[in-house]
């Protein structure tokens, strides 16, 4: 018997259908020649395997990381975006082992040498809850293994900015359902995060339009509070860079790119939550 409801990426309660179509959307949506994977491949090929992904969506850097060789296990609280993630791997020839798992509470049978939190994942959880992945991924560490955790930096220029305008951003077609789908969005943010809207709109065959939306939080993280919450939870800073070429982390930097070492027991305090 078919599940009646199920949890989309976004961690809504959602339909089996309204989650299989979200996870076709984010496909239609993302990039699939993101810089962010070629850093990725770039780490993973002085870590070695294996390595496993939080998050790991429909697979845009794990199956580029299998396809190099890899052994990559991928964990996603979506199981429509797993689905997705296997076709991807099955279509690139490659084994991906996917599983449907939390990242606050996963709890796998080996440990890593390098764990990944691409594409502002790690933005998604709250304070409480970052402290509950992170204590995962140390768990989950071998102890030379390196976790690498990308987000973006937040600007104060464009916080400032973004007071809830709805724009359009893209017109596409899909090629799984060859109708076309327009996106939206809005956003509200203030200097603790920010929350998203998106709205696809895609058009049907009657002339009608069937919308599909959702809203997320994403929770700031700034460099001296990454800083700290990592050392606090038993990580020491490997590399700390501010763009996917490798420059140095500045004020202005895009992107804040933290590699991670697992500090020894005993070699510093470190903070407990339960």
């Amino acid at each position: 018997m078919e599940p009646s409801t199920a949890i989309d990426w976004y961690g809504q309660s959602s339909t089996p259908a309204d989650d299989e179509r979200l996870a076709a959307l984010y496909d239609l949506d993302v990039r699939f020649d993101d810089p962010a994977i070629d850093w990725f491949r770039g780490l993973a090929r002085m870590t070695g395997g294996p390595i496993l992904e939080l998050g790991v969506g429909s697979g845009r850097v794990a199956v580029p990381l299998a396809k190099d060789g890899h052994e990559v296990i991928g964990i996603d609280r979506s199981a429509a975006m797993l689905r997705r993630a296997e076709q991807n791997a099955r279509r690139s020839r490659v084994n991906v082992r996917l599983v449907e798992a939390d990242m606050r509470s996963f709890s796998l049978d080996r440990a890593f040498a390098l764990i990944t939190i691409a594409f502002n994942t790690f933005l998604m959880l709250s304070a409480d809850d970052r402290w509950a992945c992170l204590a995962r991924c140390r768990e989950h560490l071998t102890p030379t293994g390196r976790l690498a955790v990308d987000v973006f930096q937040p600007d104060p220029n464009i916080i400032a900015t973004l007071e809830g305008a709805v724009r359009e951003e893209w017109r596409r077609t899909d090629p799984d359902t060859k109708r076309t789908v327009t996106k939206f969005a809005s956003e509200r943010a203030n200097v603790d995060g920010v929350t998203i809207h998106w709205w696809f709109d895609e058009e049907l065959e009657d002339g009608g339009v069937r919308r599909i939306a959702r809203e997320t939080r994403l929770n700031y993280l700034y460099r001296r509070e990454g800083e700290l919450l990592f050392s606090a939870a038993g990580f020491d800073l490997d590399s700390l860079h501010g763009d996917y070429a490798g420059s140095d982390a500045t004020s202005s930097s895009p992107k804040l790119l933290f590699v991670l070492r697992r500090r020894e027991r005993g070699a510093r305090i470190e903070r407990r939550r339960r």
